[in-house]
């Protein structure tokens, strides 16, 4: 018998969480130990109309390592419009991170995250790249209920999800050596944590996000392990302009297309992703991502730090984490008895792929 996974929604677990249906500010603050037996980091990414995209990362461990002791870690990672990147990362070894529980503020070297009043201050510093950015919410902050998920029976090991910033604006500049660039775009900032290994209860997962039109999107198709029956959990946000329209897992159809073997993951890749959706007033939401190219792939044992060895064991034992992050076209089709609307854009999204299977096993609730 798999054990159970699930989305927290029900009042008694707002409750034991401390949480209410409001989301609050210190809700993006720390919300783990930042020690052994947990994960934590703060994702931002922004895209400019120069045709530049910047991802910056604060981890409190050595990224996903559940296990170890704290190791601040951030990384970089810029996209150029002609398809260069540069990649930093910066660490602090055996340390705690300096992070406050009240709000978001993460301090890691000379590079700090900031809240302050509804907007993030992303400041990324090394010796080559400085990177400051000022990202001002459009939208209210989001979260899928109680943003937790549990698995197993006695619904100890869990993996939550908060969107800080569903969308903003983003103004900043970027230098690197002596030459300096200002710039001007659209950005999103979503909070992950945890208490578990994430290749011990999640196979793999899809992450959207799109801008198109007066749309804001936000899906992710996310597959759980063997354990637990590869058993399918979807999230669906769409607002238009300022107001949210759709916000319910359930309400979501997701299909996937195009399907090929990665030529470096060796894992499959479905090109064409779709997620189909009804609001309460029957208005039909079809939104279609098509896979163009990858601005940044890599098996995360490379760059976890782990020597050649520890690599074969890790492999030996099917473990293999992978990470693509996908550029390409979305397009969004809104059906309605008033007609139909369809709107194109760009847009970023990305795999995440922890088990070594190559045909995708997937269950429905």
């Amino acid at each position: 018998m798999n054990e159970r996974v699930f989305l927290a929604k029900d009042y008694s677990y707002y409750e034991s969480l401390g949480l209410s249906k409001e989301i609050e500010i210190w809700e993006d603050g720390l919300r783990t130990s930042g020690d052994r037996n947990s994960y934590e980091w703060w994702y931002f990414d922004a895209e400019y109309t120069n045709g530049c995209k910047f991802v910056v990362i604060f981890y409190t461990k050595d990224r996903f390592d559940v296990k170890g002791s704290g190791k601040p870690t951030a990384t970089l990672d810029v996209t150029l419009p002609n398809g260069q990147t540069i990649c930093r990362t910066i660490s602090e070894n055996t340390k705690m991170i300096d992070a406050s529980k009240e709000s978001c503020y993460v301090k890691i070297g000379d590079s700090f995250i900031k809240y302050e009043n509804g907007s993030y201050h992303v400041h990324f510093k090394d010796e080559l790249v400085q990177y400051d950015c000022v990202m001002k919410s459009d939208l209210s902050m989001y979260r899928p209920k109680t943003g937790y998920t549990f698995f197993g029976e006695d619904e100890k090991l869990y993996f939550a999800w908060l969107v800080a910033q569903p969308s903003a604006k983003v103004s900043g500049y970027v230098k690197v050596g002596g030459l300096s660039l200002e710039l001007e775009g659209n950005g999103y900032h979503d909070h992950n944590w945890g208490n578990v290994e994430m290749n011990k209860i999640i196979n793999h997962w899809y992450w959207c996000r799109a801008k198109v039109g007066p749309y804001t999107i936000i899906a992710n198709d996310i597959i759980a392990e063997q354990k637990y029956d590869y058993l399918r959990s979807a999230t669906m946000f769409i607002a238009k302009n300022d107001e949210v329209l759709l916000e319910d897992e359930e309400k979501t159809k997701i299909e996937r297309n195009n399907t090929k073997e990665h030529d470096l993951t060796k894992k499959f890749i479905d090109n064409n992703i779709t997620f189909i959706c009804k609001d309460d007033n029957g208005v039909k939401y079809t939104i279609e991502f098509f896979r163009e190219k990858d601005i940044f792939a890599s098996s995360l044992l490379n760059v976890m730090g782990l020597s050649y060895s520890e690599i074969l064991l890790a492999i030996s034992e099917k473990i293999n984490p992978t990470y693509l992050r996908c550029v390409g076209n979305v397009r969004l089709t809104v059906e309605s008895e008033e007609g139909k609307e369809i709107f194109q854009s760009d847009a970023l999204w990305e795999q995440m792929f922890f088990g070594n299977n190559k045909t995708a096993y997937i269950s429905e609730k």
